[in-house]
């Protein structure tokens, strides 16, 4: 068996290479009555502003919004490209990082540097195929449906090398290597207690002439679910390779939000945008989301900060979710950050940690995330096939019907800490000129901010001009920022109305 033994030149300290696996929570104020809660933010139901999502980040995805990777610009073909997720690590303290040096130019391909350590106390002897970029050899095929192989060879001067293969421009100037037949690297390798080493890699398109050479893509290096990946992308047109079929389309902005990113605006040149697998559905329908950074920073955020619009008479109003946790993460140039949107015209399916929104009814949607390189909103437009939405009371509140007024008795009323009561009433028609604290539309109502709502304005027919729903003091007061005796005036199918929280003596 061949052994390889390395226990000198290594340096001890100072930071590793960027990779893409933190994630650091951030703190917030909690809201009234929740100590025993997570810390979550909020937003208010009477501002139609930005919401949760419970699914978590693949690891993959997560990353600190403190280092940059590096990015490179080819010379030899007008192509960019970044390392994306570049640590490897096992449960037994070996690590791998790797980041790029250089660009391919007409003296050199393209140069990447790979930093292994072992970061025990004690010398470890090990398979060095376990950290990817030791393995023999180390090659990845493209995501997409073209025979596009990439490799990664060891650099004549690598400390762990037994071999250092040989490459060559072809015909069209492009570096490829020029055989796969000899081991790179011996069967083990040992590092002393908390020795690194740092070696030189190149990137390298296929030996056989007759396939591609490197080109646009993305080429994945993963051992058992663990990797990194490699994107290149084309330089002078980063953006969407197709059209969207919403091009022509003229959307109002969303609420509070001057600077959002439209994907059916997007062209070839448009380096980050928001692209979704369907910009028509009929309902119940999945969606998946792709928000490609094809950049030269970072995008921040939050990777649970997601929200659903609904457009309206010209306006867009917020339908789910209304608060979230609050991380931060990044996606880095070259990253792709996925999610995918459940959507049903009744009640929705049960699926924990997923972003699913029932009761929807048909129209025009837009879906948005919470990454942003410099304030803006990434968002992307679809339309839903499905019913007009009607709603109901829920099934299991008491109604006391007294004529003019109705009493509404929810199920969280009786054992509340502290019961309170809101009080709906009829104010008349609905206009454009009308001061309002807020419009409505029946999609929001089926929501947990507006669950008094729910339970109150179905009920406004043949007569009835007041409604009193008796709750609990969270699901009266919300809305009024918990303050009693505020008093709202608020439109919805036509109509206006009068809102007053109060607690209960």
């Amino acid at each position: 068996m061949r052994r390889r033994r390395f226990l000198a030149g290594a340096v001890v300290g100072g930071s590793l290479l960027p990779g893409c696996s933190a994630l650091s929570a951030s703190e917030t104020e909690p809201e009234p009555d929740s100590n025993d809660r997570p810390q979550f933010g909020v937003d208010d139901a009477d501002s139609e502003s930005n919401g949760d999502d419970t699914d978590e980040p693949k690891p993959t995805e997560r990353g600190s919004p403190f280092d940059e990777p590096t990015v490179v610009d080819f010379e030899t073909a007008p192509l960019t490209a970044a390392v994306v997720n570049g640590r490897v690590s096992t449960d037994d303290g070996l690590s791998m990082h790797l980041e790029f040096a250089e660009p391919a130019t007409a003296e050199s391909p393209a140069t990447l540097v790979a930093t292994v350590e072992n970061r025990r106390p004690y010398e470890q002897t090990f398979r060095p195929r376990r950290l990817l970029v030791l393995d023999d050899p180390a090659s990845s095929r493209s995501s997409d449906d073209r025979n596009v192989t990439v490799y990664l060879a060891p650099a004549a001067d690598h400390p762990l090398a037994e071999t250092s293969p040989g490459y060559d421009r072809d015909g069209g100037g492009r570096w490829r290597l020029e055989t796969v037949r000899d081991d790179w690297f011996p069967d083990l390798v040992t590092l002393g207690a908390e020795e690194r080493v740092t070696g030189e890699h190149y990137l390298l398109g296929d030996h056989r002439r007759g396939d591609e050479p490197i080109e646009a893509g993305r080429y994945e290096f993963t051992r058992r679910g663990d990797g990194f990946e490699i994107a290149i992308w084309s330089t002078d047109e980063p953006g969407p390779d197709a059209d969207s079929s919403l091009a022509d389309a003229t959307v109002p902005s969303q609420p509070d939000e001057t600077d959002v990113r439209w994907y059916h605006d997007a062209t070839p040149e448009t380096p980050v945008f928001l692209e979704p697998s369907h910009e028509s559905v009929t309902a119940p329908a999945k969606i998946e989301f792709d928000l490609v950074n094809h950049g030269r920073e970072s995008l921040s955020g939050n990777p649970y900060y997601w929200r659903l619009f609904k457009l309206e008479g010209g306006r867009w109003f917020p339908i789910d979710p209304w608060e979230w946790p609050m991380p931060a993460a990044a996606v880095r140039p070259g990253g792709v950050d996925e999610s995918e949107l459940f959507v049903y015209d009744g009640d929705p399916a049960e699926r924990w940690g997923t972003r699913t929104v029932g009761h929807l009814g048909g129209g025009r949607y837009a879906y948005t995330v919470g990454y942003s390189a410099d304030d803006e909103t990434h968002a992307a437009a679809f339309d839903l096939e499905a019913p007009p939405l009607e709603v109901s009371v829920e099934l299991d509140i008491a109604i006391d019907d007294e004529g003019e007024t109705i009493v509404v008795e929810l199920p969280n009323y009786e054992e509340a800490r502290r019961p309170a009561t809101v009080t709906v009433s009829h104010a008349g028609s609905d206009g454009d000129f009308v001061d309002l604290d807020q419009r409505l539309v029946p999609e929001q109502l089926p929501r947990r901010p507006f669950r008094a709502l729910r339970n109150s304005l179905p009920l406004f027919e043949n007569g009835v001009e007041t409604v009193r729903v008796k709750t609990d003091r969270g699901t009266a007061l919300r809305r009024f920022g918990y303050e009693e005796d505020e008093t709202r005036t608020i439109a919805y199918d036509g109509d206006l109305f009068e809102t007053t929280g109060s607690l209960e003596e």
